[in-house]
């Protein structure tokens, strides 16, 4: 009875440690599934953005000359002679703001006023190409905020100034801010 007792016991842990084994090995093959995974996501979402940060050692490759990095293209010949001139080539935004339990919207229209150093004929082609990014910004940018940071002259005051620094420095990185002001042509919340 003794020795009935010590098979089933030896038996009960050799079929405990085979299953063990077979988890282990599923275990391990999921985690090299998992790992191979993240690493080519990684790596496909590090060519897809082209950035040259350290954060995306593939992509480190010397960049070429474009026309966002020459800006000197773009002044006009007449320089300060020339008037402002504006942009209206953005479409409206509508987003939700940021407010918990009531459903609030903003519809915003902007247009930008260009320093006359601007040339117009080439300023503009080069915003057109770029208005779908501008307008992304927008929307995220308005999707974060509230209530309260819509209300008043001050906080208005406030979001177009944030608008024109990061609209410059998309635009016109390392360069001076070539956009004189943002003018809201509708601003609407409900």
């Amino acid at each position: 009875m003794a020795e009935e007792k010590a098979k089933e016991r030896k038996s009960k842990s050799s079929s405990a440690s085979e299953e063990t084994g077979k988890g282990s090995w599923g275990f391990w093959a999921m985690l090299a599934a998992v790992v191979a995974g993240a690493l080519s996501g990684g790596f496909a979402l590090c060519q897809l953005l082209g950035g040259t940060d350290d954060a995306c050692p593939a992509a480190q490759v010397a960049p070429a000359k474009t026309a966002e990095q020459n800006f000197d293209a773009f002044l006009s010949q007449n320089g300060k002679n020339q008037p402002a001139w504006i942009y209206d080539g953005l479409e409206p935004v509508v987003c939700n703001l940021d407010e918990p339990g009531v459903t609030r919207y903003v519809r915003v229209t902007i247009s930008l006023e260009m320093r006359p150093e601007m040339d117009r004929t080439k300023g503009e082609p080069y915003l057109e190409e770029r208005k779908l990014i501008l307008r992304d910004w927008l929307t995220t940018y308005f999707a974060g905020l509230s209530l309260e940071d819509v209300r008043g002259s001050r906080n208005l005051e406030k979001i177009k100034r944030q608008i024109q620094e990061q609209f410059n420095e998309m635009l016109f990185p390392n360069s001076r801010p070539y956009i004189q002001r943002v003018l809201f042509r509708e601003f609407a919340v409900q």
